[in-house]
């Protein structure tokens, strides 16, 4: 099977999270019998840049994209467009009738209302939404919840729509790093990783620990390791570590080594570090928002955002209880193992994808 994938292959933000996302799906075939290529023709790539620079300075109505399919474009099975196309009677013209997947999203009301400062009319969003997918043979989701609130709004795309977890090719099971760090003598380690730290909840979280108390911390051998953009500080005098930014790999070191991860966002799309902690065997404190509840189940302790108050209570309860840190840690990797792994979520894009060229929606 020959799958296309229609995205810029190069963006001038190469620390775009969905460009990063689209890079790792065009590995799928390092766990599948597919074929992946980028087909999108290279002008494309170019006015699509030249697009975001313009929108970025001078908000235009209109978009200037040009759209087209490289040569090999037409030779493949499936069109794969991650996110739903901006002008998508141009999109779905040149992909020349091939079967089209498309992979969007519909937010909880509580992210849509956080980074609009509103309460927003979802109907009408659903409905705006459904026009740019119409024409695509499959629409798919990344959660359950994502689907569940579209389809609530839109029934008409229940046949044809379908959820699958987020794609990680580098994601792994580590079944060394719970034994490590549960034989150490003594000291647990707390663990925070966000780039913008005051919306992904630092500053709830170093409230939280002035709540507990340098005397408190001190006392069970806290450490607490924190990667963000700007330097925290405590105000009762706790030492911690800060990282304004680690490598990818270092963080999954001190994943290995922290038997606590906390991310207590006020607003959050999703949460792929969340997934990253669960196979590193992480006991987790998070928020409560739906995608949260459906990525971690019962493997988790969630909470309202915004409260260091909660947070210090949980915290206080991870500290005290090892049993409770193992049991949680171990039931979240064994979910990980079952939901996340790329062997998995790979072999169900490829089933989904076979649906849609037999036609079997």
């Amino acid at each position: 099977m020959k799958l296309g994938i229609y995205c810029p292959d190069w963006l001038l933000a190469w620390h775009n999270t969905d460009h990063k996302v689209m890079k790792m799906f065009s590995r799928m075939s390092e766990f599948s019998t597919m074929e992946t290529s980028f087909v999108a023709a290279r002008s494309y790539t170019m006015t699509f840049n030249i697009n975001k620079i313009a929108n970025r300075f001078f908000p235009v109505k209109t978009s200037i994209e040009r759209h087209g399919l490289r040569k090999q474009g037409g030779n493949v099975d499936i069109i794969y467009h991650y996110g739903s196309p901006v002008n998508p009677n141009k999109f779905y013209n040149t992909v020349n009738n091939l079967p089209v997947f498309v992979t969007t999203g519909f937010m909880t009301d509580h992210f849509v209302n956080s980074l609009f400062g509103r309460t927003v009319n979802r109907q009408n969003e659903a409905d705006a939404l459904a026009k740019t997918l119409d024409q695509a043979d499959r629409i798919h989701f990344h959660t359950l919840g994502g689907l569940r609130r579209f389809i609530q709004y839109r029934p008409e795309f229940k046949e044809k729509a379908i959820n699958i977890p987020f794609f990680l090719p580098d994601l792994q099971i580590n079944n060394s790093s719970a034994i490590e760090v549960y034989q150490a003598p003594a000291g647990v380690e707390i663990l925070f990783v966000g780039s913008d730290g005051e919306r992904k909840g630092l500053v709830e979280l170093i409230n939280a620990l002035d709540i507990l108390g340098k005397a408190y911390l001190q006392s069970y051998g806290v450490k607490v390791t924190i990667v963000s953009k700007k330097k925290p500080a405590p105000s009762c005098g706790f030492d911690l570590s800060w990282f304004k930014y680690l490598p990818h790999n270092q963080i999954l070191k001190l994943m290995q080594r922290a038997p606590i991860f906390v991310l207590v966002p006020k607003m959050e799309s999703y949460g792929l570090v969340l997934v990253e902690a669960m196979c590193n065997r992480c006991s987790i404190i998070a928020d409560n928002d739906e995608t949260r509840q459906e990525i971690l189940d019962d493997t988790g302790l969630l909470i309202t955002p915004g409260s260091s108050t909660l947070l210090a209570e949980k915290l206080r309860i991870l500290i005290e209880n090892r049993a409770l840190r193992e049991d949680l840690g171990n039931r979240a990797q064994m979910r990980a193992s079952a939901l996340f792994t790329p062997e998995i979520v790979a072999k169900q894009y490829s089933a989904s994808f076979q649906s849609v060229i037999k036609n079997e929606i």
